[in-house]
């Protein structure tokens, strides 16, 4: 993708948010430039149409979420040892609760959550751009906790239920407030949500680790 200016990056975040609600055939390109302040002709000439713009927004919503989960990622590329794997793995989970309670990412959840349900070629994009690079170190991590009790598959669904319980901060939003009473998140509710989900991770962990042997 070429590089974003500043007024494209705010029709690829009008853009987002319009896909996100309205879903990408229900979406207006006539609206979306006249919420992004900017001309129908910006959408033909740098994304070529609905479609291009869309892909677009994929791509953007990827390299964003790279960007929160940079710090996360640069610590799963670091050699670990299998004694520092169970921490690796909490501070895994725990920087992307705090990612998943921030309001910010509302927008972008919406999108994905359509991709989740109808996958079309923007999931490879939102895929291979973020979610890969998250799933495939901890299931490496996974494979060195539990050494021989843990199949590749298993160990792939094992990663995928414990992100799960992560998304569902925020893809069931709705279901988190009504659950808690909660009308706003902050602070104390975010640690609430760490707190509770690694204590999961922990038991999870200690499990395949063996330790009730």
């Amino acid at each position: 993708m070429h590089e974003t200016s500043p007024t494209d990056r705010r029709l690829l975040e009008v853009a987002i948010d319009h896909f996100g609600r309205l879903g990408r055939e229900g979406a207006s390109t006539r609206a979306i430039a006249r919420d992004a302040d900017t001309l129908m002709s910006s959408i033909t000439y740098h994304f070529k149409g609905k479609d291009g713009l869309y892909l677009a927004c994929a791509e953007h919503i990827a390299l964003t979420m790279r960007g929160k989960i940079a710090p996360i990622v640069d610590r799963l590329a670091l050699p670990t040892p299998a004694a520092e794997a169970r921490a690796t793995i909490e501070a895994l989970v725990g920087g992307m609760v705090v990612i998943m309670m921030q309001e910010d990412i509302a927008p972008i959840a919406r999108f994905v959550v359509r991709e989740q349900m109808s996958p079309t070629p923007a999931f490879d994009i939102l895929y291979d751009g973020a979610m890969r690079h998250i799933v495939e170190p901890l299931v490496a991590l996974l494979i060195t906790i539990a050494g021989d009790r843990l199949k590749l598959e298993e160990a792939r669904m094992r990663a995928f239920s414990l992100l799960g319980q992560v998304f569902a901060l925020r893809f069931g939003r709705a279901a988190l407030m009504r659950v808690t009473g909660w009308e706003s998140v902050g602070p104390r509710q975010t640690e609430l949500a760490r707190a509770a989900i690694l204590a999961n991770v922990g038991a999870i962990l200690a499990e395949l680790a063996g330790d009730a042997e």
